[in-house]
């Protein structure tokens, strides 16, 4: 398959996802006992999150991974991901999207690496495999759509802060949606006062005047536990998207509007590759 892609990641974009998605379809996979894939650390969750739901059905295995130093750097862990990968498809047993470093995880649980040491860790707590079952991972899931798509809608991805003002927020190169992260609670600030511009209820009328699709992700999903502040927004149509992290929701959204095969919301609340705990 070659290097579809050769750059640091840390610049990766559509065009080099694409280049990736391009190389994946045009190999029949049918022919080989798995693929792996090396990257970069610093987009290694986004790429992950993307193969793992494009190719749910893949017939065999794929591996992303990664090293945390160059090979011929002392104390790299490398050689130990890449030769764990290989092991990992000989030993035949599960069929779908993996991400190797230094340990397996679900492609579509892999959270970014922190900057102190580097760790990465997955969604939902240190066990990866949370809810899923072996019987689960070696089995052949359904074709939802045809991978070979071509992203080029963007999606704009807000995390809130103390004091965030919506009013920087720019919204004129009409995205096709837009994913806003919440607090661990499930909240943003939805104070009216200095004039709306800190609230996400402002935010919220707005995208719903240009017609852009808001999504939040972080909601507890039941309205039991939904916070007082948060209970406001519910009538202004804004989409959520729970029990997922901001990465898996991201990609999904990516995936979801830049195809036109299946509703979007089919994408975006189908369980892919067991993204949702």
């Amino acid at each position: 398959m070659g290097s579809p892609v050769h750059i640091l990641s840390e610049n990766l974009c559509f065009d080099d996802w694409n280049a990736l998605i391009k190389a994946l379809c045009a190999y029949d996979l049918n022919r080989c006992s798995g693929v792996i894939i090396t990257h970069g650390s610093d987009t290694l969750a986004y790429t992950s999150a993307l193969i793992g739901m494009l190719f749910r059905h893949t017939p065999v295995p794929i591996i992303i991974t990664a090293a945390n130093k160059p090979l011929d750097v002392s104390g790299t862990n490398g050689l130990f991901n890449f030769t764990s990968s290989v092991r990992l498809i000989k030993e035949g047993r599960y069929i779908g999207v993996f991400t190797v470093y230094e340990k397996v995880y679900l492609s579509t649980r892999l959270l970014p690496a922190d900057t102190a040491l580097d760790r990465f860790s997955c969604y939902g707590g240190e066990e990866g495999f949370e809810g899923v079952s072996e019987y689960r991972l070696d089995k052949p899931r359904e074709q939802i759509i045809d991978p070979c798509i071509a992203l080029q809608n963007e999606v704009l991805m807000i995390t809130p802060y103390p004091n965030f003002n919506y009013s920087t927020v720019s919204l004129s190169s009409r995205p096709a949606a837009v994913l806003h992260t919440l607090y661990h609670s499930g909240t943003a600030c939805t104070d009216l006062s200095h004039g709306g511009e800190r609230s996400l209820i402002s935010f919220a009328k707005k995208c719903k005047a240009l017609d852009i699709p808001l999504y939040l992700c972080g909601t507890k999903g039941g309205k039991a536990d939904i916070y007082s502040s948060m209970g406001q927004i519910s009538d202004l149509g804004v989409n959520t998207i729970d029990r997922i992290s901001d990465v898996a929701a991201y990609t999904k959204l990516v995936i979801a509007y830049n195809q036109q095969q299946v509703n979007p919301a089919r994408i975006i609340y189908t369980n892919l590759f067991f993204e949702f705990l």
